[in-house]
C-alpha cells in the first residue's frame, strides 16, 4: 500500500511538472505541434495533448524516483511501515509473496501497454497536419503497434550501443523492419520520448522476470528488520554522526 502511495505521489509530482513544461513551451511558441494542437481545439487534439502530458509525467516521476534512490538520506530511516512490511513478508509463504510481487509488476507492464495503445489511438485522431509534422499518418492500430515497436527497438539502442550501428540494426530488425522517421524537430523530441518510455517498459518487463531475486532480497531485508538489525544499524550511524559533530 505504501509503495502505491509513493507511486501516486511521484506521478502527481511528475504531472505538475509536465503541465508546467507544456505550458511554458506553448506560451513561448517553441513547439509548432503544440501550437497546432491548441489551435485545432478539437477533443481529439486535447486528448492527444493530455496523453503526451501523461507520458511526460510518468517519465518525470521515474526520474524523481531515480534521484531519490541515487541520493538517499545519509542515515536511512526505518519506520513502522518498514517493520509492518517486513512482518508481512515473514508471515507469507514464498509462493504467496512471489505471486504478490509478480502481480504488481505485471500490472505495471500492462499499464505500459495500455498507455502505448491510448497514445497511438489519440495520435491517429489528431489532424493529418499534426501527424505529418511528427512521424507520419497512421491508423489507431498501426500507430499503437509502431510506437510500441519503436519504443522497444529504441531502448535496445541504449542497452547495446557498444555493438555499433550495423550489429544493432540486425537486432532491432527482429522487432521492427521500419523504424519511425521524424519530419521535424518536434518529431525528434517525440521519438526520443517514445524510446525513453520504451526503455522504461523494457525495464518493467525485466523487473517482472527477476521477481524471484527481488523476493530473496526482500526476504533477507525483512529478516534483518524483524530481528532489529536494521534499527541497530541506524542507531550506530546516528551515534557515529553525533560523535563526529
Amino acid at each position: 500500500m505504501l509503495a502505491i502511495v509513493k507511486f501516486v505521489r511521484r506521478l502527481f509530482e511528475g504531472s505538475v511538472v509536465s503541465i508546467l513544461l507544456i505550458t511554458v513551451v506553448a506560451l513561448a511558441g517553441w513547439s509548432q505541434t503544440i501550437n497546432m494542437l491548441l489551435a485545432d481545439r478539437s477533443i481529439s487534439s486535447l486528448i492527444f495533448l493530455m496523453m503526451l502530458a501523461v507520458v511526460l509525467a510518468d517519465l518525470i516521476a521515474k526520474l524523481i524516483a531515480i534521484f531519490g534512490s541515487t541520493f538517499p538520506d545519509l542515515i536511512p530511516k526505518v519506520d513502522d511501515a518498514d517493520r509492518k512490511r517486513a512482518s508481512l513478508i515473514n508471515r507469507l509463504r514464498p509462493g504467496e509473496t512471489v505471486a504478490l510481487l509478480s502481480g504488481a509488476y505485471s500490472a505495471r507492464v500492462i499499464l505500459f501497454v495500455l498507455i502505448f495503445v491510448l497514445l497511438g489511438g489519440s495520435y491517429s485522431a489528431t489532424p493529418v497536419a499534426v501527424q505529418n509534422n511528427l512521424v507520419g499518418d497512421f491508423t489507431a492500430s498501426d500507430a499503437a503497434t509502431a510506437f510500441l515497436r519503436e519504443g522497444i527497438a529504441g531502448s535496445l539502442g541504449y542497452f547495446f550501443f557498444f555493438l555499433g550501428p550495423e550489429r544493432l540494426q540486425n537486432i532491432t530488425g527482429l522487432i521492427t523492419t521500419e523504424r519511425l522517421a521524424s519530419a521535424s524537430v518536434d518529431g525528434d523530441v517525440f521519438l526520443a520520448g517514445i524510446r525513453l518510455y520504451g526503455l522504461a517498459f523494457v525495464l518493467a518487463i525485466l523487473r517482472t522476470l527477476v521477481t524471484p531475486i527481488t523476493y530473496i532480497r526482500a526476504r533477507l531485508r525483512a529478516h534483518r528488520l524483524a530481528h532489529g538489525v536494521g534499527q541497530g544499524a541506524v542507531d550506530e550511524l546516528a551515534h557515529a554522526a553525533g560523535a563526529q559533530s
